[in-house]
Parts: structure tokens; C-alpha cells; sequence
């Protein structure tokens, strides 16, 4: 199996890690919800798979509809997962962004 090539494989991680941050932190002060965490989850628990199997998952756009899901809208504090994404990219040197 190929790995996501490196500016997707950090783009993709740091999304990752910036999810589970905010919904730590959502917990401990009691404002999330079984809804928002359920989408939060749905949105990001693939992804690491999706980076770690380049070859089946090759897409920049799978990535995003994926962290799409999650719509940071809907819940007051939470992060938009696709912009983070994308400017993780640009950071990273990638001009799928």
C-alpha cells in the first residue's frame, strides 16, 4: 500500500488532530452532544486509512468530502475541517489546495 504523499499526509493528520482536540475539549466543558460528536467522528475516522492507502483512496476531494460531513456551522467553536485542510496544504506545498 502507498502513503498519501507527504503535503496530503500532514494536511490530512493535522485535520485529524485538530478534530479529536476540539472534541476533547467539547466534552470536558460539557457543550457538546452525542449528535456533534457522532458527525465529528463520521467525518475523520477514515481518513487515516484514506492516507495510509494512497493507491485505493488517491483523491484530495475524498479527503474533503469526507471532512465535509462534519458541518462546523451547525456547532458554535467547532473548526471548519475542510478549510483547515486546505490551508494546511498551502502551508505544507501542495497546490491541490
Amino acid at each position: 500500500m502507498a502513503i498519501a504523499p507527504e503535503p496530503i499526509l500532514r494536511a490530512g493528520s493535522d485535520a485529524v488532530y485538530l478534530a479529536c482536540i476540539y472534541c476533547r475539549a467539547s466534552a470536558l466543558e460539557g457543550t457538546s452532544s452525542p449528535q456533534m460528536v457522532s458527525q465529528l467522528m463520521d467525518a475523520i475516522h477514515d481518513i487515516p486509512r484514506m492516507l495510509t492507502n494512497w493507491e485505493q483512496h488517491h483523491s484530495v476531494d475524498t479527503i474533503r468530502n469526507h471532512l465535509g460531513c462534519f458541518e462546523a456551522a451547525k456547532w458554535p467553536g467547532m473548526p471548519d475541517l475542510v478549510a483547515h485542510f486546505n490551508a494546511k496544504l498551502r502551508e505544507h506545498g501542495n497546490d491541490a489546495a
